[in-house]
């Protein structure tokens, strides 16, 4: 009869999670390629037949039957639970009966065969009886409890294939080894890739402006600025020193971010800056100040006449910054950052008028003063 199972499970039902750990482990073996395996279309140990899994509703016993002998080898599972079960008792017969005896192997997962104890005696009825009439012809089970699960199982692929067990236990601590250091390797992956995708970048930054002499302007909305990070705007209200953000993707780990910042009375700012590889980065960012409070200028008048004065003398601070007026009566000063402010102390003077003093005058660019005589 054409042999379309690998290997029969035969087992009592109590031990049933002996039973699905076995086949899953047997149809997931991988045979060694210079293993010629009999079911060629397949470089596995399949399929291993167990009543629970494969059966349909029909007629129980034809339909083992037909299983059991279409099976190349016949796996017992002995315990307390199949020495009792006179169907686990059946199936061994009949694979004695088909002079099949070479291909049934015991796998003991409780109790000991050929006990004394009947409580304990794990063969099954016929097997046992069997063996202790034809002395030469005793099976011998393979142990889980001596030899542990692994090598229990190794041990079962070993008989079947007709491989020895030191080459077949070889292959299988290099494939755990194998197994184990790609675990490792896909823990590492899975780290790294949580650490680079999933967990953002604490970002710290810090604007720096050294004129703070000058004042941080609103806009129509009411903002004082707006700094973005990322595609990620942040609305100021007030040039913060330090200003946290949480959102800026874990990606851009070794990698540059892009930062932006506009404000009234600033020089708008664009730029990259790298944020390194840690879970928070400190950055600094310099701000530079535009030119709104850099050049005070503006026309002298005659207060009557309203016509240009020239010559005349426009002074701030005490004199320490000045210049005259030309022909026209326009003058400009050109301040240094240092020295920019907001406002300013004016102090116009020219020959034949009254000298004209005022304090904080809004710097600006076209400021018109008239001058009496």
């Amino acid at each position: 009869m054409e042999r379309k199972n690998f290997a029969f499970i035969s087992y009592n039902h109590k031990d049933v999670k002996w039973a699905k750990w076995l086949q899953k482990n047997l149809e997931n073996y991988k045979l060694p390629t210079e293993i010629h395996n009999e079911f060629e279309d397949s470089r596995f140990i399949r399929p291993v037949f167990r009543d629970q899994t494969d059966l349909n509703t029909g007629v129980l016993g034809n339909v083992l039957r037909d299983n059991l002998e279409a099976s190349k080898y016949l796996i017992v599972l002995c315990s307390p639970n199949s020495a009792k079960s006179e169907w686990v008792s059946k199936e061994v017969q009949s694979f004695i009966e088909w002079g099949r005896l070479d291909c049934i192997i015991p796998l003991i997962v409780d109790g000991q065969p050929n006990c004394y104890n009947p409580d304990l005696e794990c063969f099954p009825r016929y097997l046992k009886e069997y063996t202790q009439s034809h002395p030469e012809a005793e099976l011998l089970g393979v142990s889980i409890a001596e030899v542990g699960q692994e090598k229990a199982f190794v041990r079962v692929v070993s008989k079947m294939l007709g491989v020895s067990f030191d080459t077949l236990w070889k292959r299988h601590e290099r494939e755990r080894r194998r197994r184990i250091i790609l675990n490792i390797l896909s823990g590492i992956a899975a780290v790294f890739l949580l650490y680079w995708f999933a967990l953002p970048v604490q970002l710290t930054m810090k604007l720096n402006d050294s004129q703070h002499q000058l004042p941080f302007g609103t806009t129509a909305d009411g903002y004082g600025g707006i700094l973005t990070v990322d595609g990620n705007d942040y609305f100021l209200t007030k040039l913060d020193t330090v200003i946290e953000l949480h959102s800026v993707a874990g990606f851009h780990r070794l990698g540059s971010v892009d930062v932006q910042f506009v404000a009234p009375y600033y020089d708008t700012l664009r730029t990259s800056i790298n944020i390194g590889s840690g879970m928070s980065a400190n950055l600094n960012i310099g701000l530079t100040r535009d030119d709104t409070f850099r050049y005070f200028s503006g026309q002298v008048l005659d207060f009557e006449s309203g016509t240009p004065v020239a010559n005349a003398t426009f002074s701030i601070d005490g004199g320490s910054f000045s210049t005259t007026t030309d022909e026209n009566g326009r003058f400009c000063i050109d301040l240094p950052i240092g020295a920019q402010r907001e406002c300013k102390d004016v102090t116009i003077s020219a020959d034949g008028y009254a000298t004209f003093e005022s304090a904080e005058e809004v710097v600006a660019q076209d400021v018109t003063y008239m001058l009496h005589k």
